[in-house]
């Protein structure tokens, strides 16, 4: 599976949604075989701005969210895993998240839009997993989206997780 889209706000940024099943090396490859085996699929998001330098709107959070809802729920046997960018600032960063890590912040801020998201939606047993890995300089976080038949493979790609990129 690839998938790509373009979400454009208003101010004319423009940020590129990708969903792949195609392997990135983030999770080991025995790992994908054994899940991949039992008939579910592991989706990677890349999410990446490729035009503009405003913050990203309400209503591009708000497309975002939604285009990545509606793959999930539309496919009934998907894990979706995401690593959050840690490389690009976050212009809106208040002062009030001084000592938060830029990935920590986006961290937090997927979360809180999928509680507001699967709330809304009256959308149950499905479980926002959020790894935080000890770097050597800095916390990673990674984020695994199963519903609750899945969990056990959700579990095991945390696990491994930690195995692999822990310090």
């Amino acid at each position: 599976m690839k998938e790509v889209y373009v979400i454009q706000s208003g101010s004319g940024d423009e940020y590129k949604l990708e969903f792949t099943t195609e392997r990135s090396g983030m999770i080991a490859a025995e790992l994908l075989d054994q899940i991949n085996s039992e008939g579910i699929d592991v989706v990677e998001i890349g999410l990446g701005r490729t035009k503009g330098t405003a913050s990203v709107s309400p209503l591009a959070l708000a497309q975002i969210e939604q285009i990545i809802a509606d793959m999930f729920l539309s496919h009934s046997n998907v894990i979706i895993s995401f690593f959050c960018d840690f490389i690009h600032t976050v212009p809106a960063m208040s002062k009030r998240k001084k000592g938060m890590t830029v990935q920590q912040y986006r961290s937090q801020l997927f979360s809180r839009m999928f509680e507001r998201f699967t709330t809304h939606h009256h959308i149950g047993n499905v479980h926002n997993r959020v790894v935080a890995i000890q770097g050597v300089a800095e916390p990673y976080f990674f984020h695994i989206i199963s519903r609750e038949e899945h969990l056990k493979y959700a579990d095991a790609i945390a696990d491994a997780h930690h195995k692999d990129f822990d310090k």
